[in-house]
């Protein structure tokens, strides 16, 4: 593996305070080469994105897996990475979501300016500057397809920081803070905290997942279950049960992360005999809204268990009310937030008067009571 030497954030200003002198006055159509200084005060650079490499294994990877290696390995340049991350999310609809998000991101960052700037270090890589990315990589991303689209033929750039100080935390946080992690994401920040605390760093051209999975050797002392309480509220026995998923193929793992699916349906998938495994991963994430229930169905026709039922007659509409309201009463485990209940009653009465959330207050205690009166009653 090529050494990497970290420049100083002394000798990175020093070395681009002439660009910041200049970017006062002079003609911004010259093409970017390096990091140039814009804000003295605040220390914030324009970046070309040709020297900007996001960071490969962290917790939300967004580049697909078939365009990975040849972007890192600097095979494909980010104009033809982005090509063909396009042509791929003509025939894939789930990277055809994340590419049609990642274009109304560009056009925004174009019409109003990048407001947060993204973070990360200047450091050499066989003998050629790289600016590796802590945090920001949609903004890098959306950039990047920006100008394809428009064709421009000047380098764009994103605005960033340089973090003297990076850490694994910082990233995660930062990722948590866009969106809650689905639980592969969060399988892969919880394998990297126990990774880096034991200085396993990737070996050259090692794969994500080879990498991810070296944790099973991995032992947690108390100080690394501090960290997975800490950044991730993670317990020791939930810890396991997130490991278990770096069994699956990586593409299957990868697809059950680009579809979101939550960990309740992932454990159902594992339960089953492993060649079932990608075919349930490629059905929940066929369509959207498809449920646990609809997964372990595919999975008990796939493994003969099961006779393929006859249609049946929909349900009235009380007996449908009940179904939604125990699907998410059951499935209250699955929320991300550490206080579900109250998180729940946020979501119930956010946009109510006082009047309405005291109506939905006075039915829920109710019907709590009616359901204590036939919890009773069973025998």
């Amino acid at each position: 593996m090529a050494r990497q030497e970290k420049r100083s954030f002394g000798n990175l200003i020093e070395a681009t305070s002439a660009a910041f002198e200049s970017s006062q006055t002079a003609d911004e159509q010259v093409v970017l080469s390096g990091p140039k200084m814009i804000n003295n005060r605040q220390s914030v650079y324009r970046v070309p994105v040709s020297m900007i490499r996001p960071d490969r294994f962290q917790a939300r990877l967004l580049l697909p897996l078939p365009l990975r290696s040849s972007f890192y390995s600097g095979q494909r340049t980010w104009r033809d990475t982005v090509g063909d991350w396009i042509a791929l999310a003509k025939s894939d609809r789930l990277n055809r979501r994340l590419i049609d998000e990642l274009i109304v991101l560009g056009d925004s960052l174009n019409d109003t300016g990048q407001i947060k700037p993204v973070t990360g270090q200047v450091v050499n890589e066989d003998g050629r500057d790289v600016f590796r990315m802590l945090t920001g990589e949609r903004r890098f991303w959306a950039t990047a397809i920006q100008a394809v689209l428009s064709e421009s033929a000047e380098e764009p750039y994103v605005l960033a920081l340089i973090d003297n100080q990076p850490s694994l935390e910082k990233q995660i946080a930062e990722n948590m803070a866009y969106k809650a992690l689905t639980p592969v994401g969060k399988a892969r920040a919880a394998a990297r905290l126990v990774l880096e605390a034991n200085q396993i760093e990737p070996a050259e051209g090692e794969q994500e997942n080879e990498y991810f999975r070296r944790v099973a050797e991995m032992r947690l002392n108390d100080e690394i279950k501090d960290s997975l309480q800490k950044n991730l509220q993670l317990e020791r026995t939930y810890f396991g049960r997130l490991m278990k998923f770096f069994e699956l193929p990586e593409a299957s793992l990868e697809l059950a992360d680009r579809a979101e699916m939550p960990e309740r349906v992932l454990r159902e998938i594992m339960r089953y005999d492993q060649k079932l495994w990608p075919a349930a991963v490629e059905y929940f994430a066929e369509f959207d809204n498809r449920s646990y229930l609809d997964v372990q169905a595919f999975l008990e026709r796939e493994s003969g268990k099961t006779q393929t039922r006859k249609p049946r007659i929909p349900a009235d509409p009380l007996t449908k009310s009940a179904r939604s309201l125990k699907k998410v009463l059951l499935g209250m485990d699955e929320l991300p937030h550490k206080d579900k209940s109250g998180s729940l009653a946020d979501a119930l009465v956010g946009d109510s008067d006082k009047k309405e959330a005291q109506d939905i207050a006075d039915r829920i205690s109710a019907l709590a009571q009616a359901v204590q009166t036939r919890v009773h009653a069973l025998k």
